[in-house]
């Protein structure tokens, strides 16, 4: 994937792969562990990074939002890889956000990275670059993330197929209120036999 990590950034990715590790069996994170987990999420989060980086510079100080954030997955390690920026994981249930409370603390991310315990609904705040990741469907959620997204803003969304994308944004374009344009990047994730997505969608 081209990312270069310092020895902190690693020791933080460390920390917190141990944590989903250590609470996923009582909290129920993510059906995997051991290498699939960090194939499946860790790195599948991480695939992102170099096109989501290239999307950031064109804000001079980028506002991070990761929406139903859960384990922290992609916002936690997006938030170690890009070390630069402020992230906010949005999470309503209170079990996974007590988890991310303790997987902020071990990876001393706490200083940069805050949660929102709400609904999607209910944020008030507005972002420039909002992700998520197995998500709700996008035409079930867009209109709520139009009106947190700051004018000129992008929405970057972990997908799957492209045809899979392109009949949400169908659904999109007959039942949203908001519109949308949308450009596909191929994510390549190591040793993940699956085809990965990333869906930039801008306002239109």
């Amino acid at each position: 994937m081209q990312l270069s990590f310092s020895s902190e950034q690693m020791q933080q990715l460390e920390r917190y792969i141990a944590e989903v590790e250590l609470f996923n069996p009582v909290y129920k994170l993510v059906g995997a562990e051991g290498n699939d987990l960090v194939i499946r999420h860790i790195f599948d989060s991480l695939a992102a990074v170099g096109k989501i980086s290239d999307l950031a510079r064109k804000y001079e100080n980028p506002s991070f939002a990761d929406l139903g954030s859960g384990a922290g997955l992609p916002g936690i390690p997006l938030s170690i890889a890009l070390k630069d920026y402020s992230f906010t994981l949005v999470e309503r249930m209170e079990r996974r956000v007590n988890f991310l409370r303790n997987a902020l603390v071990a990876t001393s991310l706490s200083q940069r990275v805050q949660i929102v315990s709400e609904d999607l609904k209910q944020v008030r705040q507005q972002f420039d670059v909002i992700t998520f990741r197995a998500f709700r469907p996008l035409v079930e959620i867009l209109d709520d993330v139009d009106s947190i997204l700051h004018t000129g803003g992008v929405v970057c969304a972990y997908k799957g197929l492209v045809e899979q994308v392109e009949t949400e944004l169908n659904q999109v374009a007959t039942q949203c209120k908001s519109c949308w344009s949308a450009e596909f990047i191929p994510l390549t994730v190591p040793h993940l036999d699956a085809n990965r997505t990333l869906c930039v969608l801008t306002k239109i």
